[in-house]
C-alpha cells in the first residue's frame, strides 16, 4: 500500500510538471519618461545626466545616457542657453558655473520620452567656528566593551590623550537651512618596508566618537533626553569617515557639535612589518633595526571637516536615499520612494555650498 501511494504521488507530480506553460503578459505597457540628474556645488559647472526610464519587461535598464535627440536648456538667473552633450563629462553642460544665490532651471524635451522641467536655488555657505584642545585619557572599565564589535583586539595602552574638537555653526537668521556634515579623521605615520628597503608614509582612519551632549544636533534624541552627562558608556568610538544629515532646528541657540579623536599610537612604530602577497596581509617580523631615531614615535593627526549647506530639494533627496539604504531591501519590504523635484519626468536637480576646514596636530608619544 505504501509503495502504491508513492507511485501515485510521483505520477501526479510528473503530470503537473508537464502541464506547466509560460503565460504571456498582456497588461498595459509602462510609459517611458525622461530621467535627469544633477547635483552641483557652488563654484562648479552643472553637468546634466539625461537618460530615460525603463519598463520592468524591457531588456534596457535606465541610466544609459541619451546623447542625441534631446534638447536641453539651462537657465541661470533668467539667462537660458542650450546645453551640449560632452563625452568627457558624460552629460550636458553649457560651461557656466553656479554661484551662491543663483536660481537654476532646466528644461529637457524628447519626441518620444516627453518634456521635463526642474528648478532649484543655490544656498549660501555657512560659517563655522572650530575650537580644539586635548585632554588626558583615563581608561574606564567599560572601554573594552565598547570595542567588542571589532574583530581585532584594541590596545588601550596605545592611547595617550584625546583630541577634542568643537564645531559651532552660526545659523542664518530667519531662514531654514539644511546641512550635510562630513567628518573624516585620519592619522599619518611612517612604516619601514622591508621589501622596498624604504620608509612608507601610511594614512589610515582614526577612531572617534560623538558625545551625548550633541545628540540633539544629530537627531538622535529629543531636547529632554539629549542633555545627558557625557560618559564613555554613552557612545562607542568608531573608525573612519562619517556623514550626518540634519536641519537648522538643531543649530539655533548656539548648539555645538563636539567629537573626540583618540591619539592612537600605531603598532608599526615599534615593529617592522612586511607584506605577504600570498596571504594578502601584513606580517610583523623581528625588530631587525631601530627606526626610533628617524620617526621618534611621531604621528600626524588630521580632522577634515566639510559642512555642506544643501537646498531643501537636496536635503529630502538624501534623506529618502538614507531611508532606502536602511530598509530591509527584500521583496517583502515596504517600498521607499526616492524624493525628487522633476516635473514631467524623474530625477533630481539640486545644489549645495560647502565650507571646509582641516585641523592638524603633530603628536609625539612619550
Amino acid at each position: 500500500m505504501k509503495l502504491s501511494s508513492t507511485i501515485i504521488l510521483t505520477t501526479l507530480a510528473v503530470a503537473l510538471t508537464a502541464c506547466t506553460k509560460d503565460i504571456e503578459y498582456k497588461g498595459p505597457d509602462g510609459e517611458r519618461m525622461l530621467v535627469m540628474n544633477s547635483i552641483t556645488q557652488a563654484g562648479q559647472t552643472p553637468v546634466l545626466k539625461v537618460s530615460h526610464s525603463a519598463y520592468f519587461l524591457d531588456t534596457y535598464r535606465t541610466g544609459v545616457a541619451i546623447k542625441e535627440g534631446v534638447n536641453v536648456s539651462l537657465d541661470i538667473n533668467g539667462t537660458a542657453i542650450d546645453a551640449q552633450y560632452s563625452d568627457s563629462l558624460n552629460g550636458y553642460s553649457d560651461g557656466r558655473t553656479l554661484k551662491e544665490g543663483d536660481i537654476v532651471s532646466v528644461t529637457a524635451s524628447h519626441p518620444v520620452y516627453g518634456t521635463l522641467y526642474a528648478t532649484d536655488t543655490v544656498p549660501y555657505a555657512q560659517n563655522i567656528t572650530l575650537t580644539d584642545y586635548t585632554k588626558k585619557y583615563v581608561p574606564s572599565k567599560t572601554f573594552r566593551e565598547m570595542f567588542s564589535d571589532y574583530k581585532l583586539p584594541f590596545d588601550v595602552n596605545s592611547i595617550d590623550s584625546i583630541w577634542v574638537n568643537e564645531i559651532k555653526i552660526d545659523g542664518h537668521v530667519d531662514t531654514i537651512d539644511y546641512y550635510i556634515l562630513s567628518i573624516d579623521p585620519t592619522m599619518t605615520y611612517i612604516k619601514y618596508n622591508v621589501d622596498s628597503c624604504r620608509y612608507d608614509t601610511i594614512t589610515e582612519g582614526l577612531r572617534y566618537k560623538i558625545p551625548t551632549t550633541t545628540k540633539i544636533l544629530l537627531e538622535e534624541a529629543s531636547p529632554e533626553t539629549a542633555a545627558l552627562e557625557d560618559t564613555e558608556i554613552d557612545s562607542k568610538y568608531e573608525k573612519g569617515k562619517k556623514i550626518f544629515i540634519f536641519d537648522n532646528l538643531y543649530v539655533k541657540g548656539g548648539n555645538k557639535l563636539c567629537f573626540e579623536l583618540l591619539f592612537e599610537k600605531p603598532d608599526t612604530l615599534d615593529y617592522v612589518y612586511t607584506y605577504d602577497a600570498v596571504a594578502d596581509t601584513l606580517v610583523r617580523g623581528e625588530r631587525t633595526r631601530s627606526i626610533a631615531h628617524l620617526i621618534d614615535d611621531e604621528v600626524t593627526y588630521n580632522a577634515n571637516i566639510q559642512l555642506h549647506v544643501v537646498s531643501k530639494t537636496c536635503y529630502y533627496y538624501y534623506k529618502s536615499v538614507q531611508d532606502f539604504k536602511q530598509s530591509n531591501n527584500t521583496f517583502m519590504s515596504e517600498p521607499v520612494t526616492i524624493l525628487h523635484n522633476i516635473k514631467g519626468g524623474l530625477g533630481i536637480l539640486a545644489a549645495y555650498a560647502t565650507t571646509e576646514r582641516t585641523l592638524t596636530r603633530t603628536y609625539k608619544f612619550k
